[in-house]
């Protein structure tokens, strides 16, 4: 309470109160029985007054503010006193006032002086504030709130609370998320103000800074509740990390913290389910139905044995589910699924026609029961069992993540494509290039044979070493444009999401110009893959062995060994590079946002090459995102191994606004990827990364296709963002493409595997073993999202990767578009770096503040 009169005036105030009480120093203060009687008989308005005056000096010392500010009310009623006193005597009523706690006397006494733009303390202007928040006057109460709170050195945690709630009263959420990070920032003990920045954020759409207050929150020990750690879980489930939200669960039921309760059981099984952790969702759900048996949870049970192919166990769970009320289509579809893989042709035909009574399983399950009638079925599902053993005991494996058990590889028959060539075979009297391509040109010339390539010294006057690569051809113009009107005349030439795009865009346009086979490789990559010919394998389809320097399989026969010659291509020694990369709306809106990288590739580096015999390692990646090049919203490092069944991708993350890093469980698949506005997935950076588990690889052969090759011009520096990042698709008019031949490998979803795509067809320029198109299909079959990769020779370092590169969401009609180097400076290659740096904690003290 701010009101002690004489004592807490100025100076000079004081003095003059003194004068006018006609109170000494030494002389003793009147008992207030004694003030009452002199006021009876006093007319004097000025003594009035001051007589009234001591009597609000002693109810303020008593807290008793409602008679104080009574007594100088009738002490101002009385207009016996001299400017500065009765000033100063009304800025103690309004003290008083604001002391007693009631809005209306609050709003009374100081609204009046505020709105006269009198100058009010950093006190008052809260304490109206406050008192219009209490009326629910948010609007009215956030201007003294601000200006109260911008005046205090060191506003009280009650201050920024009130401003908080005022912004939040009109709906001014991001603002009052700051003042919350103000609030717990300067005071982290603040536990409430912890759950309520992380309902800001929730209510804002932001679940990963929602989640990762919340986090922080629990690191700090204020999640006291298990409704408030389940709400920590919901969230990390939520922004695409179920296997933490798993575990954070598994771990507080285990220590108490979270009932093991049925609903909580199920609420554990489903995250391990969408962690795709099937050797953790099994015990889950087993013990969810000893908690609580039911139907679905059979059903679930089932499904999970199914699709890890445990036949017996998926019979027994489904024929319960079933038993107890779980009768659908899916559910008999899948029980005869699991009979006829045991040989139970009696039993899988019986669970068919129990399908076949539901409209939407009727026609496949009547296909099944004409199969099974059909006198072959016994023998075949006889064969197909002892296959299967035999396949569980010798197949090679697939590693499938973290904690999942293998997985078999079988590369499907490659069906014959046309116009496709056998796999491993040279069509040209030239036989093959050092890397695996064929050197001969085709028969009608339009694609070249391969002399070379460009190599360092036949650089174009125009480049400058260390500069933006020049475009060795600028004399070249189109010899045909594709266009709306006559693609389907070069039909044969070009992949589904080209046809999409020229269907779904009349002024969509392919510029095709004269076919230059640009790309070379360093002598110690040529060396090296001449070498792995025939020495290369796969210990699983994502570990591979007895592999150095070079491409591992120049003459794959498999289209997993197709992929993995596009993960292991040289790219440098080393590089740092930022890009930019943008999100362009149909509407033609654009959001920008910056990519810094550095790598340290360990196999293909050709000045120090690892053995991943002996260090298991790929190379070192750490790269960060932000909206400038100061600071970051997200960081990220990842260890790249060779042998995944050994030791699995390690990847440390840093979220936005929580300077901490965090080693999580290896992430991809169909997880977005930052800052694409969900058109990206983590395994489309790069055109393909991760595992390959999800999905069966054919190598179908290869083609010649029409594809965006030296694509120089895009990086020059003469092209603005904002003029290649269109409404609907890119500028076309600067894109180059030239007819090359292409491996083509299909990818199409493994039986019981997740995934958004259902196919993938990905097609390999045989150059330089780029993946420079990717077509992702819809679960349907329909033509999704749609890969182009630009591809750039880098004749300076004797390279090629695809810049920039383009995904279409062809449903929705935007894109994103990441490696864009005209605006930014170009990458640095082959300067020195060593591990050490990598090492989570170096980085964290590097670049975590």
């Amino acid at each position: 309470m701010v009101l002690l009169f004489t004592l807490t005036l100025p100076p000079a105030i004081a003095d003059q109160y003194r004068s006018q009480t006609r109170v000494g120093p030494n002389e003793p203060a009147q008992q207030p029985q004694d003030i009452q009687k002199q006021l009876q008989t006093n007319t004097d308005p000025y003594a009035k007054a001051m007589l009234l005056r001591e009597l609000a000096a002693a109810a303020a010392q008593k807290k008793d503010y409602a008679a104080a500010a009574k007594y100088l009310q009738d002490a101002l009623d009385q207009h016996g006193l001299s400017g500065p006193a009765e000033q100063q005597m009304r800025n103690d009523l309004a003290q008083l006032r604001v002391g007693s706690g009631d809005p209306k006397t609050v709003i009374a006494s100081i609204e009046p002086r505020y709105k006269s733009g009198a100058a009010l303390s950093p006190e008052e202007l809260v304490a109206l504030g406050a008192a219009y928040l209490r009326g629910q006057r948010y609007r009215e109460a956030l201007a003294p709130l601000q200006k109260g709170v911008a005046a205090s050195r060191a506003p009280d945690i009650s201050w920024r609370r009130a401003l908080y709630a005022a912004y939040v009263g009109v709906g001014q959420d991001k603002e009052a998320a700051q003042v919350l990070e103000t609030v717990v920032r300067d005071q982290p003990s603040a536990r409430d103000d912890w759950m309520r920045l992380s309902a800001l954020y929730l209510k804002g759409g932001d679940k990963e800074r929602a989640q990762a207050t919340m986090e922080v929150a629990s690191r700090l020990g204020y999640l006291e509740t298990a409704e408030q750690r389940m709400q920590l879980v919901g969230l990390t489930a939520q922004i695409g990390a179920p296997f933490q939200a798993g575990s954070l669960l598994k771990g507080w039921m285990e220590a108490g913290k979270v009932p093991r309760s049925p609903d909580n059981l199920r609420n554990l099984a489903a995250l391990w389910v969408q962690a795709r952790e099937s050797s953790l969702a099994i015990p889950a759900l087993q013990d969810a139905v000893s908690a609580k048996p039911g139907s679905e949870l059979y059903l679930q049970l089932g499904q999970m044995h199914l699709d890890r192919e445990e036949y017996r166990d998926a019979t027994q769970a489904l024929s319960q589910g079933i038993s107890m009320g779980g009768k659908s289509g899916p559910a008999y579809m899948a029980l005869g699924v699991a009979l006829y893989q045991q040989a139970d042709v009696d039993g899988a035909t019986k669970a068919f026609r129990d399908a076949a009574s539901f409209p939407a399983n009727r026609a496949l399950a009547n296909q099944w029961v004409k199969y099974l009638e059909s006198g072959q079925a016994r023998e075949q599902a006889l064969t197909a069992a002892a296959q299967r053993r035999a396949r569980d005991t010798s197949a090679p494996t697939l590693a499938t993540g973290l904690l999942g058990g293998p997985v078999a590889v079988n590369d499907a028959a490659q069906p014959e494509l046309p116009p496709a060539v056998a796999p491993g075979a040279a069509s040209g009297s030239g036989g093959l290039t050092p890397v695996g391509a064929e050197q001969a040109g085709s028969a009608d010339g339009s694609i070249p044979p391969w002399t070379g390539g460009l190599t360092r010294g036949q650089w174009p006057a125009a480049y400058k070493p260390g500069g933006k690569l020049a475009d060795p051809f600028p004399g070249d113009r189109p010899q045909l444009t594709i266009t709306a009107a006559n693609y389907q005349r070069y039909a044969g030439q070009l992949v589904d999401g080209y046809k999409a795009l020229f269907a779904k865009y009349p002024d969509y346009t392919m510029p095709v110009y004269q076919t230059r086979r640009t790309v070379s490789y360093p002598q110690a990559i040529y060396t090296a893959t001449q070498a792995n010919h025939g020495k290369s394998r796969t210990i699983a389809a994502d570990s591979i062995a007895d592999a150095h320097l070079g491409f591992p399989f120049p003459q794959p026969q498999t289209g997993v060994e197709v992929l993995w010659n596009h993960r292991l291509r040289y790219r440098g020694d080393t590089v740092t590079s930022q890009s930019s990369q943008a999100v362009v709306e149909s509407s033609g809106s654009i959001q920008y946002l910056k990519q810094s990288e550095r790598v340290y590739y360990r196999y293909g580096n050709v000045s120090d090459p690892v053995d991943i015999a002996k260090h298991n390692i790929l190379l070192y990646y750490l790269t960060w995102f932000g909206r400038d090049r100061g600071g970051f919203d997200f960081l990220a490092l990842v260890h790249e191994t060779a042998n995944q069944l050994k030791d699995a991708r390690g990847i440390w993350v840093v979220p936005a606004n929580v300077p901490k890093m965090f080693r999580i469980p290896p992430v991809g698949y169909d997880q977005p990827f930052p800052g694409s506005g969900g058109v990206y997935f983590i395994d489309m950076v790069d055109m393909y990364n991760g595992l390959f588990d999800r999905y069966v690889w054919k190598l179908v052969g290869k083609r010649e296709l029409y594809i965006p090759y030296n694509s120089y011009r895009l990086g020059d520096g003469s092209i603005k963002y904002a003029q290649l990042l269109k409404p609907g698709h890119f500028d076309q008019a600067q894109t180059r493409y030239e007819l090359h031949r292409v491996w083509v490998v299909e990818a199409t979803l493994r039986p019981g595997n997740n995934h958004r795509f259902g196919k993938r067809l990905f097609y390999v320029d045989e150059d330089s073993w780029n993946v420079v198109l990717v077509d992702n299909y819809d679960p349907a079959g329909k033509p999704w999202r749609f890969q182009e990769g630009h591809l750039l020779p880098s004749y300076d370092v004797q390279t090629a990767n695809c810049a920039p590169v383009v995904t279409y969401d062809l449903k929705e009609g935007r894109y994103f578009v990441n490696r864009l180097f005209a605006e930014d400076s170009p990458p640095v290659y082959n300067t020195p770096m060593k591990e050490g740096e990598f090492l989570p904690g170096v980085v964290q003290g590097r670049y975590v503040h």
